[in-house]
Parts: structure tokens; sequence; C-alpha cells
């Protein structure tokens, strides 16, 4: 009987030694001693929020090319990728949708993408951007195919 009561005692001791039982972490993270270790691209005291979606949003700036100043655009994040947004130029009449890959937690590239195609013209983009201290910084090249032309254009947000 002392054997089993000692048993009993030490099963005990070992599960609350355990400091991950009361621990929940998300998005395919392990806990450590107690703490939740996250996945890229996840961040938070149970690695609940997805590093990016901070990006989310309007952004105004001004976007030096041949057309159209100023611009707006819309940042929205992929749900099924943990590294991915849309861009969407939200400027009036504009409506193309470029769609991004963040390399790190503050920079992107714009892989080529056809962005319009309207059986006249086939525009193609690519590109790069950066969130940075004083705000969004993206650089786009927009090469229109039927017409042989190449335009870079910088944004610059306000």
């Amino acid at each position: 009987m002392r054997f089993f009561f000692i048993l009993i005692i030490s099963l005990g001791l070992l599960t609350s030694c355990d400091k991950c039982n009361d621990v929940t972490c998300f998005n395919g993270a392990d806990c450590d001693d107690g703490e939740c270790i996250c996945d890229d691209w996840y961040s938070g005291e149970s690695c609940e929020t997805k590093v990016i979606e901070v990006y989310e949003g309007l952004y105004a700036g001004g976007m030096s090319c041949s057309w159209y100043s100023p611009y707006i655009m819309r940042f929205e994040g992929v749900p099924s990728e943990d590294n991915e947004m849309t861009i969407e130029d939200a400027s009036a009449g504009v409506g193309r949708i470029y769609n991004a890959v963040f390399t790190n937690e503050s920079n992107f590239n714009i892989p080529s993408q056809i962005v319009s195609d309207n059986g006249f013209e086939t525009l193609v983009a690519s590109g790069s951007g950066s969130f940075q201290s004083s705000g969004l910084v993206m650089n786009i090249t927009i090469s229109n195919s039927t017409q042989g032309t190449t335009t870079i254009c910088s944004f610059v947000e306000y």
C-alpha cells in the first residue's frame, strides 16, 4: 500500500511540473517550458497573430510614373497563405490587383503577373516594396506587351 501511495504522489508531481499542460499554442506552434515557440510569420503569446496582418489597410501616397497621381493602395492578407497579400490599386478607375509575397516581416516582392488583359492590350507588372519607418515604399514595373512599352512607377506613402 505504501508503494502505491508513493507512486501516486510521484505521478502527481511529474504532471504538475509540465508547464505546457495549460498552454494552448496556435498555427502550428510548439510549447517549450510553458512558452509557445512560433513558426515563421506568426507572433503573440500563443502565436495567434499573422505577422503581416499589421499592414492590412489603405495607404495614400504619390505615384510617380506617366499616369495617375495621387494613388491609394489597399493591402489585404491572403487567408490561405502566411506570407502573401494582395495589393489593390484603389485609385479611381484603375482597379488593378497585384499579388505580393513577403520575404521577411517588412519587405515584399511582386512577382511578374498579368494585371490587365482587355483583349486590346496586356499589362504585366512586377516589383518590390517595403514598410519603412517613414511608411510604404513600392516600385512597380508595368510592361505593355501589345505596345512594347515599359513604365517604372514608384509609390511613396504620404
